[in-house]
């Protein structure tokens, strides 16, 4: 790295310029040495970010992943196959309940017939059961947090008795929905702490509202959970 170093004029020398120009030429010299030093910092920022990617890299290198990704695909069907169990011990269809991988840890969608009758927020004796046995899945590992998200279709609230409990609509409705199987997974030892609520209405569909399949795929519920050991490497 290269040194700026600001010569000082002699006396004698100083006297053959004009003070204009002695000025102008300290002023250039300070604006380089500022450079120099501002170029040194970023330098060292720059040696510093390396050698934290490659410790990074060399980590990645001595894991194997291949293996712990083996291990975390058995875990996700083993807790699917006990879903099943459940699913039709309570005669419904296995295709209303969902497991799936997201960044960070797992999620489960629901169909809301699974757990709930049309228009209601509350949980049938079924519904009950089947949270009961995600909670006691979810227990069984560490986890950071639990996020239930309610969602409906796009066809507006009207039936009187719903609209008069939920005078807001499809937002209030799949809020409502959220937090009753939040409360049910508390119920069933969750912390209550580590829960997280949303309902987000017809806000995120995932099938065409133009259809009564595509409805009925976007009236669920999700839960997402984020392991505990995600969550430490953000």
């Amino acid at each position: 790295m290269h040194k700026i170093t600001i010569l000082l004029f002699s006396l004698g020398f100083a006297s053959c310029v004009s003070q204009a120009k002695y000025d102008e030429a300290l002023s250039t010299a300070q604006m380089y040495q500022r450079s120099a030093h501002d170029n040194a910092e970023y330098i060292a920022q720059l040696e510093a970010d390396r050698e934290n990617v490659s410790a990074r890299l060399a980590a990645m290198n001595d894991f194997d992943a291949g293996v712990v990704d083996a291990s975390y695909n058995a875990d996700i069907d083993a807790r699917m196959a006990s879903l099943r169990n459940m699913l039709s011990g309570i005669g419904h269809d296995v295709d209303e309940v969902t497991m799936f991988e997201v960044e960070g840890g797992y999620g489960y969608s629901m169909s809301n017939s699974v757990v709930f009758s049309s228009g209601s927020a509350e949980l049938s004796a079924e519904g009950r059961k089947l949270i009961g046995g995600m909670a006691q899945q979810i227990v069984a590992q560490p986890f950071q947090r639990v996020w239930v998200r309610g969602h409906t279709d796009s066809d507006r609230v009207s039936k009187a008795s719903t609209l008069e409990r939920y005078p807001n609509g499809n937002i209030e409705l799949s809020s409502a929905r959220a937090l009753e199987v939040a409360m049910a997974l508390k119920a069933s030892g969750l912390s209550e702490d580590k829960l997280a609520v949303a309902g987000l209405g017809a806000g995120e569909p995932v099938a065409s509202n133009a259809t009564p399949e595509g409805k009925a795929q976007n009236r669920r519920v999700e839960i997402f959970v984020i392991d505990s050991a995600s969550a430490s490497g953000q």
